[in-house]
């Protein structure tokens, strides 16, 4: 009996230890904080490009994969899971998105980003957008760590 309760918490230590893998044990000041990563499940049908914003897909889940992520087109949403990184994601591939620390993120051109702005999800699928309500900025999944540049800027996402 004992030496099965020893080979069932080795066995618990082991892939606890497994899980934690990307999540930074010791972080250096200087160079910044180390991205946090987990694995999610494409379920969007299309590739999701490093840098796109994903949110949870809670509809289509299973009790066996519930780490399902998509894309949305609706601004200011809630439920964003993090962002895709390092690697674009195939569709009905698992790979690992963001879900803290610093990364480049997909913006949309028209939208005003200047350093520390609140970023949300925004009308075009995948892309963040300065926050524009009292609303959004409670559902903001990280903050801005430049001036927004071209079609994507760096920042600290937090969700």
């Amino acid at each position: 009996m004992k030496k099965l309760f020893l080979s069932l918490l080795a066995i618990l230590l082991i892939a606890g230890v497994a899980y934690a893998v990307s999540i930074p044990v010791v972080e250096d000041a200087t160079t910044g904080p180390g991205v946090w990563l987990v694995p999610v499940y494409n379920n969007l049908g299309s590739t999701m490009d490093a840098g796109d914003v994903a949110i949870w897909d809670i509809d289509s889940s299973t009790g066996d994969n519930d780490n399902y992520v998509t894309t949305t087109s609706t601004a200011e949403t809630g439920g964003v899971a993090g962002v895709v990184y390092p690697n674009d994601i195939t569709a009905g591939d698992t790979v690992t998105i963001a879900i803290r620390g610093v990364v480049n993120v997909d913006t949309v051109t028209q939208s005003l980003i200047v350093a520390d702005t609140p970023l949300c999800t925004s009308t075009t699928a995948g892309s963040a957008a300065a926050c524009t309500t009292a609303t959004g900025e409670a559902r903001n999944f990280g903050r801005a760590l430049a001036t927004h540049s071209g079609n994507s800027v760096l920042m600290y996402v937090n969700p």
